[in-house]
């Protein structure tokens, strides 16, 4: 009896270990299989003397609603507000808007 219990406590930190690979391997599989069926259109945008967002967005998006375009530049680049600056660098991703 006494060599069952013996051999049951050396079993388990194995088995932990085990079930906790196999717990992490199945999560890293979907992430990467996930990631790999997303394109990034990204594109990256210097802000030019005289530019504004809507000036922008009419350039990057012309067939799409400027306000739209407007919205997610904003909301990607963490902007509060619509003031840009010459020289500010803007990021833009056209799966935002497809």
């Amino acid at each position: 009896m006494a060599k069952q219990r013996t051999v049951g406590k050396r079993l388990r930190l194995p088995l932990c270990l085990l079930l906790f690979l196999i717990v992490i391997t199945s999560f890293t599989i979907r992430k990467s299989r996930a990631g790999d069926f997303i394109r990034s259109n990204r594109i990256n945008i210097v802000v030019e003397n005289g530019d504004s967002l809507w000036s922008i967005a009419k350039k990057i998006a012309p067939d799409h609603d400027a306000n739209e375009v407007i919205w997610y530049l904003m909301h990607l680049n963490g902007k509060e507000n619509k003031i840009v600056y010459e020289g500010e660098f803007l990021i833009f991703d056209y799966t935002a808007i497809n």
